[in-house]
């Protein structure tokens, strides 16, 4: 029974406004003595956990800026200026990761248990504020900055720079504090099996995720805010990523592409660095977020039919909101490279002997292999609910390819582990090696279009394009002519919902969409 108030409880407050965290409770549950002992603190934490986890419910982070050959008419890939409200992002959900984690946070120290626990919990709690914030700002910019707060009042944005140092601060704690995968335990002294509780590892990746980012979107930033050294944050950045890769025993990248799809992007393989976990859970989803069937945990939603879909009719490809045409799946993937007929659905088959007027010439993503049906009619005995994988927030490839970039940023000494390293996964894939002569050169955007397709269908591209500054060939419509100013403005970030002004009175609009309400 005290699980069950204690859950409820802290559900109701972390979410409530001012006025009702100021309030006295009539049945006397108060923070203060619900985190009494390590089992309490951990479902406290938990609830971080699974915030993150609900975030990845319905979000598209970010599909404005994901690689597609089609476009529908007022699509917010296009900056449709006009349309403001499709440029909304919902940072609702990253703030309850946030109001979570710091609800135990006084009451650490309080507990009896060893120090090393303590630490334990504490890293958590860094991990998971940190890792909230770095989506807050890749997504709004500027924010609300909230350290250790539990009753909060109203404040207006702090600069995105600010905040993000805040983060780095966290993330760099919470490396310090947490012990590597393999030595996590929970309350009960088990070892962790899964890949969704924080450790070493995962807050090494956040914390060279938001130093690349950082780093890289320093021409995003007002100008009293860019006195800082980028190369120093792309050295953060290349070590926080060596830490991970150099832990083979923990993190080995998946045999090959194939392998990639049918146990990476399922969950809980040793390529995979943090993840939330869906599979099993899809029954647990409909009762807490919506109905299954509208809440996509993957970008793939946009992507995949047939196959996957079962019932579905072959052309189902055509009606799909991103589409990859066959010609651009054979010059993003060489014939020897194992990833064209690992992301696409029988490729050259396809393309080669079933009708156009059926294909419409697209390409079939089939990354996502296992769909979860429903067993009560529709066609072929159920209809399609949802991908039955987890969300692979981090993997090693990522983390390789990002210590490419790094390198490559920081040029001298570091040039040939950066190919080095592009490598890894080009020999992963069965591709050629690196040529010097590549893309006239450019080291960096051989990295970025390796990215791009080891990525594709995964997210993420969206944030690739603006830490390399390469939205005037990479984005579309709109957003290739922005000029200087709109982007100090916040034309990359979003618009902030109206409703949100009315908790928040302080809170300003985006100076680059003010100008266009």
């Amino acid at each position: 029974m005290r699980y069950i108030l204690f859950c409820f409880y802290l559900s109701i407050s972390c979410i409530a406004c001012v006025d009702t965290l100021d309030m006295t409770p009539e049945n006397s549950i108060t923070f203060a003595n619900v985190f009494e002992t390590e089992r309490e603190l951990e479902i406290g934490i938990m609830g971080a956990e699974a915030s993150v986890r609900n975030e990845a419910t319905g979000q598209d982070l970010m599909l404005i800026g994901e690689y597609s050959d089609y476009f529908s008419e007022g699509s917010a890939a296009l900056l449709q200026e006009h349309e403001a409200f499709m440029y909304e992002r919902d940072w609702e959900w990253f703030y309850r990761v946030i109001s979570y984690a710091n609800a135990p946070l006084p009451y650490i120290d309080d507990i009896k248990m060893a120090q090393e626990r303590r630490d334990f919990y504490k890293g958590q709690v860094y991990f998971f504020k940190s890792f909230a914030y770095l989506h807050i700002i890749r997504l709004c910019g500027d924010c609300v900055l909230i350290r250790d707060e539990v009753e909060i009042a109203p404040q207006g944005q702090t600069s995105w720079v600010k905040v993000i140092d805040y983060a780095i601060s966290l993330a760099k704690e919470a490396v310090r504090l947490l012990p590597e995968w393999d030595e996590l335990k929970d309350a009960n002294g088990n070892a962790v099996t899964h890949r969704a509780r924080p450790c070493k590892g995962a807050a090494n990746a956040l914390l060279a995720h938001l130093c690349a980012w950082k780093a890289g979107c320093k021409y995003m930033a007002k100008p009293e805010d860019r006195d800082y050294d980028e190369q120093e944050l792309w050295k953060i950045a290349e070590q926080a990523c060596t830490d991970i890769i150099k832990r083979e025993d923990i993190y080995q990248l998946a045999e090959n592409p194939e392998s990639m799809c049918t146990t990476v992007l399922v969950g809980g393989s040793k390529e995979s660095i943090f993840e939330s976990i869906f599979r099993n859970y899809w029954d647990e989803l409909a009762q807490t977020k919506w109905d299954q069937s509208v809440a996509p945990t993957s970008i793939a939603h946009y992507y995949q039919g047939y196959p996957v879909i079962t019932g579905e009719m072959m052309g189902n490809i055509q009606n799909m909101s991103y589409r990859i045409t066959n010609e651009t799946a054979e010059n993003m993937f060489q014939k020897e490279d194992l990833r064209r007929n690992a992301w696409f659905y029988r490729f050259e088959y396809m393309r080669d002997s079933v009708d156009t007027d059926i294909t419409g010439g697209y390409a079939y993503p089939y990354k996502y292999r296992q769909a979860y049906v429903s067993t009560d009619g529709g066609a072929g005995g159920g209809y399609f609910i949802n991908f039955d994988a987890n969300k692979i927030w981090w993997r090693l490839a990522d983390i390789i390819l990002l210590r490419a970039e790094c390198r490559a940023r920081l040029g001298g000494n570091y040039q040939q582990g950066a190919i080095d390293d592009l490598n890894k996964i080009r020999i992963r894939a069965n591709a050629k090696l690196y040529d010097p002569s590549e893309y006239g050169g450019n080291l960096r955007y051989a990295i970025f279009k390796e990215r791009e397709k080891e990525f594709l269908i995964e997210g993420g591209r969206w944030f690739d394009v603006l830490r390399n500054e390469y939205y005037k060939t990479e984005l579309y419509g709109g957003f290739r002519t922005v000029s200087n100013q709109d982007i100090i403005d916040g034309v990359f970030f979003g618009v902030i919902k109206n409703s949100y002004f009315w908790d928040n009175p302080l809170l300003r609009q985006n100076s680059y969409w003010l100008r266009r309400m």
